[in-house]
């Protein structure tokens, strides 16, 4: 038989273990729905610099969480079950980086977006996605909390979670994002410890995406998450998308008044 070995856990391997064991302890469910974003698709590839499926996806999402009061809520369950409402909306988009030799995740974190424009929002999620991890005062945090000892994480995220409401969206956001296909291959569901967790597209088929939403069942039923991702679908091919076409706009030069003969 041959002989096998221990690999220790990298920072990056303990913090997604981290994260998986408390969304794991959430009752969860999932929808989705394909949607016609090729109106929206059109625009996007007009429009220099390029703008992501993800900083689309994120100011849509932000502009209906200023709208329905749940998405900016989450369960606790001390010192008694109830819930809990926060003003802002703070996205949490998972990034995928090579630190060290590895592909790892960190959580780059998005303070009320539906204040900041797309451009604004595509500057952010390209300097996490580029910037030297050490430079990323996130990423070094999260780098720091990954190497403290197994207890000491667990009573940090619990006192995160449980007894520091007011400081949860800053550490874990309101609202989680990431990937959910690629290659025609699609996620069911998402493991998240937000209340709810976006599944972005970023290769829409013929003009068709799929959204996924997955949801803390304690916090949303069934009905209201699906008039959430109605609400995503109109915002998106409504503001959203008339954003986009004012930034098309601005870059096309008004024609040249013809000149007046003397």
């Amino acid at each position: 038989m041959s002989k096998g070995k221990v690999i220790p856990l990298s920072n990056g391997r303990r913090l997604v273990d981290d994260v998986i064991r408390i969304a794991r302890s959430q009752p969860i469910a999932s929808f989705y729905r394909d949607v016609d974003v090729s109106a929206v698709d059109k625009l996007r590839k007009q429009i220099k610099p390029k703008l992501s499926w993800n900083a689309i996806m994120m100011k849509a999402f932000a502009l209906v969480s200023e709208q329905v009061p749940e998405l900016r809520q989450f369960y606790r369950k001390f010192p008694w079950p109830h819930l809990y409402q926060v003003e802002e909306s703070v996205a949490q988009l998972t990034v995928g980086r090579e630190d060290d030799g590895e592909v790892r995740l960190y959580f780059a974190r998005f303070r009320n977006p539906h204040h900041l424009s797309l451009h604004q929002i595509q500057e952010k999620i390209d300097y996490f996605q580029t910037a030297p991890i050490s430079e990323i005062k996130q990423f070094r945090h999260q780098d720091r909390f990954a190497a403290l000892p197994g207890p000491l994480r667990r009573f940090l995220w619990w006192s995160l979670m449980e007894a520091w409401p007011t400081q949860r969206p800053t550490y874990m956001g309101t609202f989680g994002m990431t990937l959910s296909g690629f290659n025609n291959t699609f996620a069911s569901s998402l493991l998240s410890p937000n209340t709810t967790s976006l599944g972005v597209d970023p290769t829409p088929r013929n003009g068709i995406a799929r959204i996924l939403l997955t949801f803390d069942h304690r916090v949303l039923d069934g009905k209201p998450t699906i008039d959430i991702i109605s609400k995503l679908y109109s915002t998106l091919v409504g503001p959203v998308q008339q954003e986009m076409e004012r930034l098309i706009a601005e870059k096309t030069p008004l024609p040249e008044s013809p000149s007046v003969a003397a």
